[in-house]
């Protein structure tokens, strides 16, 4: 029987002599079962998506909340044009119709894209002030195609206005416009909320009224309108 020396040879060092990866190997295991609890603490990984998990519940509000400021700002912006756009159209004639009105407060619409026209309410009418500066409503008109809520000819108008232009025996022509703004994340910003104890916002109600002279008349009259 032939015996081969050199080969057996290669294995006994091999075991007597290990690599080095099998060395670091073995030092791993050791550490791992003598180390324990303080081997834990001393563990770096995974501390990078931990910390973010933390922050991510207020990252997500502070987003929603940035979304839930800008549109509100956008539409308000809208709101104050719509008001002085249709209200200034109007002072611009000696005599309207409802007809008219109808088409000019459609206006309204098209300020207001890309957003949403649904909830949103325009009003434009005649202010006539009597000798004593008390105001009364000549007419009125929405766009929903009648005379506004609240605005009845003949009565005082829903609204305050500033004494500056209260003078005697004139008119102006007052535009309205009002609407509910409802945030595109309002369910997620309610839900985000009860981690911080705060108040949800379901909706923002947006407002703005314009008042201006007549141009080429004392009151601007409207044709068939009710009053």
């Amino acid at each position: 029987m032939t015996v081969h020396t050199g080969t057996f040879l290669q294995h006994w060092c091999l075991e007597m002599n290990p690599g080095t990866d099998t060395l670091r190997r073995q030092a791993g295991i050791r550490v791992l079962k003598t180390g324990g609890l303080a081997g834990f603490w001393a563990d770096k990984r995974g501390v990078s998506a931990t910390e973010f998990a933390m922050i991510l519940p207020f990252l997500l509000f502070l987003l929603v909340g940035m979304e839930v400021i800008t549109g509100a700002l956008n539409h308000d912006r809208k709101i104050s044009r719509i008001a002085s756009s249709v209200t200034d159209l109007v002072a611009q004639e000696q005599t309207v119709d409802p007809s008219g009105l109808d088409a000019l407060l459609k206006v309204g619409d098209t300020i207001l894209a890309p957003y949403s026209s649904t909830e949103l309410e325009v009003i434009v009418a005649s202010v006539s002030f009597d000798e004593d500066g008390d105001p009364s409503i000549d007419w009125s008109r929405d766009n929903h195609g009648s005379a506004a809520d609240g605005w009845s000819p003949g009565a005082a108008p829903p609204i305050t206005l500033p004494d500056t232009i209260a003078t005697p025996n004139t008119s102006i022509v007052v535009g309205q416009t009002n609407l509910t703004y409802r945030p595109t994340f309002a369910n997620l910003y309610k839900e985000l909320n009860k981690f911080f104890s705060g108040d949800s916002i379901d909706s923002i109600d947006l407002s703005d009224v314009y008042y201006v002279r007549p141009r080429l008349t004392d009151t601007v009259t409207c044709e068939d309108c009710p009053g």
